[in-house]
């Protein structure tokens, strides 16, 4: 098992921790996005945040599971990790199917890719030239990185404490969220506020399993 912490930032934070209810994977895929090119950051001791500036933290979690968990005060969730981490010479790369590296070229053209207006456009072939460019700009393994980071099961799980919205057991002040989008999501209810070890044990299948009683 191997675990990494990386202690956030205000700018970071914002961006894994939006404003607005993440409710489609593109938006996952671009927190994903944002959360490899901080940790990749992390390379440079300038860009590490120290425990007494940090207001929130991510913890890469590898095990048989490999998991991101975002944590702030009143919320955390957790999403898949779909890269190696590894270490090459005292600094961390990050590789993707053994051969791709993820570096911050790719992670700005996915975001640029996701966010654009040909990417919601009504006609796929408004999508084409975009992704054409993109392989000319970094290489033809682009189209397979975006592909499967857009057909990947992304595996996100939300816990919030939330007292502003609370409506007895329609929406108890501590639950589980499940899905994110609107046909899919549903809650589970909790007695009790929950600590950042037991969210990541919910998920990590080496432990017992927990049950619903």
């Amino acid at each position: 098992m191997k675990k990494y912490t990386f202690n956030l930032s205000s700018v970071i934070y914002n961006k894994v921790f939006p404003q607005y209810r993440v409710k489609t994977k593109a938006q996952i895929i671009e927190i994903l996005m944002e959360t490899t090119r901080y940790i990749l950051l992390h390379n440079d001791p300038e860009y590490v945040v120290s425990d007494e500036d940090s207001i929130g933290k991510i913890i890469l979690y590898i095990d048989k599971m490999s998991r991101l968990f975002f944590f702030s005060k009143n919320k955390y969730y957790t999403i898949v990790f779909p890269f190696h981490y590894l270490e090459d010479n005292g600094k961390y790369k990050i590789i993707f199917q053994s051969h791709i590296e993820v570096n911050s070229k790719l992670i700005s053209k996915v975001i640029s890719i996701i966010k654009c207006d040909e990417f919601k456009a009504q006609c796929s072939l408004d999508f084409v030239e975009p992704v054409y460019d993109a392989e000319g700009d970094c290489d033809e393994d682009f189209w397979i990185f975006l592909r499967e980071l857009l057909l990947m099961e992304d595996g996100y799980i939300r816990y919030d404490f939330d007292s502003v919205h609370q409506k007895g057991d329609i929406h108890p002040l501590y639950h589980y969220d499940i899905f994110y989008s609107s046909n899919a999501t549903f809650k589970i209810g909790l007695n009790n506020e929950l600590h950042q070890d037991n969210f990541i044990d919910f998920v990590n299948i080496t432990t017992d399993c927990q049950y619903l009683q």
